[in-house]
């Protein structure tokens, strides 16, 4: 795999992730349980230097905050570019109970959304969602 820490899009990447990979943990969950991915078009992951090269800032951003198991994942296909990064450690039982009532109530969160949609068809984002992760990535990283 190539070294991409001279490459000025792999610096940016990383400053940008880290605050939005922090964000992604439960309040009072004490930095544990975390994960954030990104959809994008073929053009903007090309633009930000290719999956491969998210991929390592995403896992340099969550290694910087002590995420030491991690598990990243990405691909590309005809319609759009994943990458994403989840916090794979073990979560202490003082944090337990937060980080998973916080899993639940994401999953809930969307039912809930996809719910509303389904009876009156207006599509809604749902709070850290794919799709919010993704245009918060972007607008962060225009902001860079």
């Amino acid at each position: 795999m190539p070294s991409f820490v001279n490459d000025p899009r792999y610096v940016r990447l990383v400053d940008v992730l880290v605050p939005l990979l922090r964000r992604s943990c439960p309040e009072a969950g004490g930095g544990y349980g975390g994960s954030y991915e990104l959809r994008l078009t073929a053009k903007e992951a090309t633009e930000l230097g290719g999956v491969a090269l998210i991929r390592s800032a995403m896992r340099k951003a969550a290694r910087s905050l002590g995420w030491d198991r991690l598990q990243t994942y990405g691909g590309e296909y005809p319609s759009v570019t994943v990458a994403g990064v989840t916090d794979r450690r073990d979560i202490p039982e003082s944090f337990a109970d937060v980080v998973e009532a916080a899993r639940l109530e994401r999953g809930r969160a969307a039912m809930e959304v996809f719910s509303r949609t389904m009876t009156d068809g207006t599509r809604r984002a749902v709070p850290g969602s794919v799709f919010v992760t993704t245009q918060e990535f972007l607008a962060a990283y225009a902001d860079a």
